[in-house]
């Protein structure tokens, strides 16, 4: 389909435009903004080219859904949440209309609207999500979270119990000859 050069030139392309967004999302996970979405679109466009990226892309998906589905399952963070994504909009406003401000600009001021949209819109898919399971009588995303979270952590003690049993039993057997065995 694409010769050998237009191959190589797209390959770039997506290489540069993934690590770039890629960025802003790491920038994002200690800065206002959709971190974890943004993370995992950069996966995505990488993804496109590299094999590697596509499972880092399904681990940040997932990590972003788990999130939302956890302020989704509590009001107060479901109301803070969405009064983030509307300050960012009217800050994003502020900032691409208002010169006086520093890197005052269309260009600035729409990332902050688009991050700010991007925060509410998945808000609401998370809400709409979790009242869909309830009026099926299901379990909510947030909820079906905290099972596996409590499954992991009760068989991560049982684990950790395990190995103290064996510890206390004498530990493992060893080999005549070998360093703790006895002659």
């Amino acid at each position: 389909m694409f010769s050998g050069s237009a191959r190589l030139l797209r390959r770039i392309a997506v290489t540069v435009l993934g690590v770039a967004v890629l960025g802003v999302g790491i920038a994002m996970l200690v800065l206002p903004g959709p971190g974890f979405l943004v993370v995992a679109l950069g996966f995505f466009i990488l993804s496109l080219e590299y094999e590697w990226a596509r499972s880092r892309f399904e681990q940040a998906r997932t990590k972003a859904a788990d999130l939302a589905d956890q302020a989704a399952g509590r009001p107060l963070y479901s109301v803070f949440t969405i009064l983030f994504g509307l300050g960012m909009v009217a800050a994003g406003l502020w900032w691409a209309l208002d010169d006086g401000l520093p890197a005052s600009g269309p260009w600035t001021g729409g990332s902050i609207i688009f991050s700010g949209l991007v925060v509410l819109a998945t808000m609401v898919v998370s809400l709409w999500q979790a009242h869909q399971a309830r009026e099926h009588g299901q379990p909510t995303p947030a909820e079906l979270l905290e099972r596996r979270e409590h499954a992991e952590h009760t068989e991560h003690t049982g684990q950790q119990e395990q190995d103290g049993h064996q510890e206390r039993a004498g530990g493992a057997a060893t080999a005549p000859g070998s360093p703790g065995s006895h002659p």
